[in-house]
């Protein structure tokens, strides 16, 4: 099973209870090992050099996970964004159909609701997965981008149309392609690699201190270790806009669906 298939499976409650759990129990576990290793008094002859270095660290660190939440946040938007343009552009598609004469625009409207249907039912749950679309959805569009260039006319008052709907297709397309290289997140190995590296070393560094009651240090870990767990689980969430329990759902498209199923040409 892969990581993106774990994550669809938990409540939104159970991945942030787990992702937050673990960030207090490395931390506050560290702090007691090192405290009954080397004792208060050993500990605490490095509290001034400590703290000044680990001021910094927080703050790099603080730096860091705001500029990476911030950048997923907008990703997210964006793609969440472009699923809503790509249901419009089916919509405004299907309604530039009733333009042609009768057969091609019955040609374009099966098509159409052959591929809207293909990303309804096929795209969505490989991407879900990570994957990047399926093939039903795939030859579903090249039949569509056939039916469309297959229309010829000699009638110059149909070009207008012709046109508009060349570029509504293309317009689909740009906006599938922008969906589905959303699927896999915007956050690189690297960037990953960087964040995990320095939470560890963030969430390691009050096992430097220790003071004369274990209660308060214990409670005050946990509290910056809560914070830090948080916002990496925020980071994960909006990194894959498709992936767990709170995603991007094909709401719009399902929507454009219906609307199809029940629109005529208008004044009909």
């Amino acid at each position: 099973m892969s990581g993106l298939e774990i994550i669809n499976a938990m409540p939104v409650w159970l991945l942030a209870a787990l992702v937050i759990g673990v960030s207090v129990v490395f931390s506050v576990g560290l702090q007691l090992l090192v405290r009954r290793r080397f004792g208060v008094k050993f500990l605490s002859s490095n509290h001034e050099v400590a703290g000044f270095k680990y001021a910094v660290v927080g703050v790099a660190y603080a730096v860091l996970l705001a500029f990476v939440v911030v950048g997923v946040w907008q990703e997210f938007e964006d793609t969440k964004h472009a699923v809503d343009a790509e249901a419009e552009r089916f919509y405004n598609l299907y309604r530039n159909s009733y333009n042609y004469p009768d057969a091609d625009g019955a040609k374009i409207r099966a098509a159409l609701m052959a591929y809207a249907v293909a990303v309804r039912d096929d795209d969505w749950p490989q991407m879900e997965l990570g994957r990047h679309g399926s093939d039903k959805a795939s030859k579903a569009y090249a039949k569509l981008s056939y039916t469309l260039g297959q229309i010829q006319s000699n009638d110059l008052a149909l070009m207008p149309t012709i046109l508009h709907g060349i570029d509504l297709l293309q317009q689909t397309a740009d906006l599938r392609l922008e969906r589905l290289s959303d699927v896999g997140g915007h956050m690189t190995p690297v960037i990953w690699g960087v964040l995990v590296l320095g939470g560890v070393i963030t969430l390691a560094y009050p096992a430097f201190f220790a003071t004369q009651k274990v209660g308060p240090q214990v409670l005050m870990t946990a509290g910056l270790a809560m914070i830090v767990g948080a916002t990496f689980f925020l980071a994960i969430h909006l990194n894959f806009p498709f992936s767990g329990p709170d995603h991007i759902t094909p709401e719009p498209i399902d929507a454009v669906i219906k609307r199809m199923k029940t629109e005529g040409p208008v004044g009909a």
